[in-house]
């Protein structure tokens, strides 16, 4: 399990709105997103099939999504390497500020090994706050 969690600048609502906005438009929050479709959608779950590129590779995912405030679970239906979810979690700091948690528990298919990379996660994180306080 890898965390990272933050402080925005932003009120728990608005912060929510951008979360589901992030289900829709990936990558204005996830850096190296790509090709965004959603493949199913109903009121409980969206299921979402995306790239992302990094320096070493490009992948294709498919993930299903819940969500209830305030934490949106993005489960693994597919991927080459990594089975797992990844939860988005917020919390009511003050009325202009919301604590923010990202939390990936993916593990290697193969190995079983955790997955461990932190500045991914900061990263994903860093970006998300910063769309969000702008925009």
């Amino acid at each position: 399990m890898v965390q990272y969690a933050t402080i925005v600048n932003a009120s728990l609502e608005k912060v929510w709105q951008h979360l589901i906005l992030k289900i829709e438009k990936p990558e204005n929050f996830v850096p190296g997103v790509s090709d965004v479709i959603i493949l199913e959608r109903s009121q409980d779950f969206v299921i979402r099939k995306m790239s992302i590129t990094t320096s070493e590779n490009m992948t294709t995912l498919v993930e299903k999504i819940t969500f209830a405030p305030y934490k949106v679970k993005f489960l693994l239906i597919e991927h080459p390497k990594f089975e797992g979810y990844v939860d988005n979690d917020i919390k009511f700091i003050s009325d202009n500020e919301t604590e923010m948690t990202f939390t990936i528990n993916w593990k290697d298919k193969t190995t079983q090994s955790e997955f461990d990379n932190q500045e991914m996660v900061k990263s994903a994180v860093v970006k998300t706050k910063n769309y969000i306080e702008n925009n």
